[in-house]
């Protein structure tokens, strides 16, 4: 569904490839990407969103600006209609060739034959056009025997029924995002804000378009997937096999893991330019596959400026201490976040500091579920007149309310919610992980210098957190001295306009071709080779 109209003979300068973010969820990866527009009204962008069920996003949380030309939405979980469903009749040569490349793909063993059978296999679906649909998929003779050599290669000690089962939920949204490609909105460059779902989406189109492509990964995609599917109860596991001891996970999850995986390395081999946001992330991206040739840091930015009136009562505020020492989370409430600890680490804290109040700041209709767990520890714990679960806040409204941050995440990129705190001049309290310890301790020798802007803790760590809470709270010089050492260092190193002016000046050369790889030009053709430099072009930087 479009909310504008981009005729096809006027392509955007960037279609931006998003996943369960902007416009529709508020905070994060959505206000970096409204930041990226904004900042760059030269540009016109197109938007792809990507989304589990048309459901969960009722509402857009951010008003486009003029420079978005089109939204084009697909989602991932929706049913499909019958027409889908229904086996095209008859043989067809195109199908049959559909079928081999599947097979071809399944039997591959290293990574970049998988690549190649893949683009392979994307050039068959290509060619057979309407002759295939997902029902010949479910019901064509040689489609059950390539299932039925997958099986007996991969997971032959399963139960057939549940391999079938979980084989179909792993197709099923890239069948989805295969039949929505022709909706992609034609640009001159193709820009995924994750990899995944989105940056499969965006390799696709970059492919069949030969088109350039950039990848910026906020976290780390596959390793959060990963630590979501090895922990996750959706995932159906027989009981009697529900751990594989020489793998360390029963062979369904390790499926969906090796979708992820794949899916990654697919987003990761198309990208002229993977874009990170810390040194730490790019060191994963490598372990992932990411060719480390293509990849650059350009840390997320803040306009300080805007904070200054807040910066200016938290130095007031702390001459003469308050009575009541208020601590603030700000973010999702969802297991990856979590609030867990940080609500057993606020039952520590006022064991201390009877008179702490936490206040959590954000939306928790995404995870209903995990919601009422946290309100139900709240009353076991005794915690209640202490915990105030706000919903979704204005930053600017919630920020003067609060005396110290506090980041429970078990998985961050660079957060801009640490950002915001530091221009605000409070210190924060952050788990170990993403770019945090960057922007507490200071990355370069000239950054490390500014000082400490708040404390590290280990993840899944409540006692680590209410002592360095405490800490804090009980020291008013050092409050002091966190804030403004986090105020310096966003104004210094996490500027605004130093990020916009990277994005601008990596587009420019991207969409100039500077970094710019052949595809599959032969696509249109009818056959596949592997990706060559086109003459003339720059190599990888």
């Amino acid at each position: 569904m479009s909310a504008r109209t981009l005729q096809q003979s006027e392509p955007a300068d960037v279609c931006l490839m998003l996943e369960g973010t902007y416009p529709y969820v508020l905070g994060g990866v959505s206000a970096w990407v409204d930041q990226i527009i904004k900042g760059l009204p030269e540009l016109k962008f197109a938007l792809f969103f990507i989304g589990s069920a048309k459901k969960d996003y009722k509402k857009q949380h951010y008003t486009l600006p003029p420079n978005v030309v089109s939204l084009t939405e697909m989602y991932l979980h929706e049913r499909l209609d019958e027409a889908e469903l229904t086996p095209t009749p008859g043989a067809s040569p195109a199908r049959r060739r559909v079928y081999d490349a599947m097979s071809a793909f399944f039997q591959t063993n290293t990574h970049d034959q998988r690549r190649d059978q893949f683009w392979n296999l994307v050039q068959a679906l290509k060619a057979a056009g309407g002759q295939i649909t997902f029902g010949n998929l479910l019901r064509d003779r040689e489609a059950w025997r390539v299932l039925e050599h997958a099986y007996a290669r991969f997971s032959p000690e399963e139960s057939f029924i549940d391999f079938f089962w979980t084989a179909r939920f792993l197709h099923l949204p890239l069948w989805q995002i295969w039949l929505a490609h022709e909706r992609i909105p034609p640009a001159k460059l193709y820009h995924s804000v994750s990899a995944g779902y989105a940056g499969f989406a965006a390799a696709l189109a970059a492919q069949l378009h030969n088109t350039p492509y950039i990848l910026t990964e906020h976290g780390i995609y596959t390793k959060e997937r990963i630590a979501e599917i090895s922990q996750a109860d959706w995932v159906y596991e027989p009981e009697s096999n529900q751990i594989n001891f020489e793998q360390g996970l029963g062979k369904l999850k390790q499926m969906w893991i090796g979708l992820f995986s794949f899916l990654g390395r697919v987003a990761y081999d198309a990208a002229d330019q993977i874009v990170t946001l810390y040194e730490g992330n790019a060191n994963t991206q490598i372990e992932f596959g990411a060719d480390p040739k293509k990849i650059s840091v350009i840390p997320n930015g803040i306009e300080t400026s805007k904070f200054n009136d807040i910066y200016k009562i938290h130095v007031e505020l702390w001459k003469s201490p308050p009575k009541v020492k208020t601590i603030g989370f700000i973010g999702r409430v969802v297991p990856i976040k979590d609030v867990k600890t940080l609500l057993r680490a606020a039952r520590l804290v006022c064991e201390r500091i009877p008179e702490a109040l936490f206040l959590i700041a954000g939306p928790y209709a995404e995870d209903p579920m995990y919601f009422e767990e946290c309100q139900k520890i709240v009353k076991l714990l005794g915690i209640e007149k202490n915990v105030d679960f706000m919903g979704m806040q204005k930053i600017m409204e919630v920020l003067p309310r609060m005396d110290v941050l506090v980041l429970t995440s078990i998985s961050e990129g660079l957060p801009l919610v640490v950002l915001e705190g530091m221009a605000a001049g409070l210190p924060n309290v952050a788990s170990d992980v993403g770019a945090c310890r960057e922007l507490i301790f200071g990355r370069t020798p000239e950054d490390k210098a500014i000082g400490r802007a708040g404390r590290l803790t280990k993840i899944l760590s409540p006692a680590e957190t209410a002592a360095a809470l405490v800490s804090i709270l009980e020291d008013p010089e050092m409050v002091r001295q966190m804030g403004d050492a986090g105020r310096r260092r966003a104004e210094e190193h996490y500027s605004m306009a130093k990020m916009i002016g990277s994005y601008r000046v990596l587009y420019r050369r991207t969409i100039e071709r500077e970094f710019f790889h052949l595809r599959v030009p032969q696509l249109a053709a009818g056959h596949w080779r592997p990706s060559q430099p086109v003459a003339g072009s720059q190599p990888h930087r």
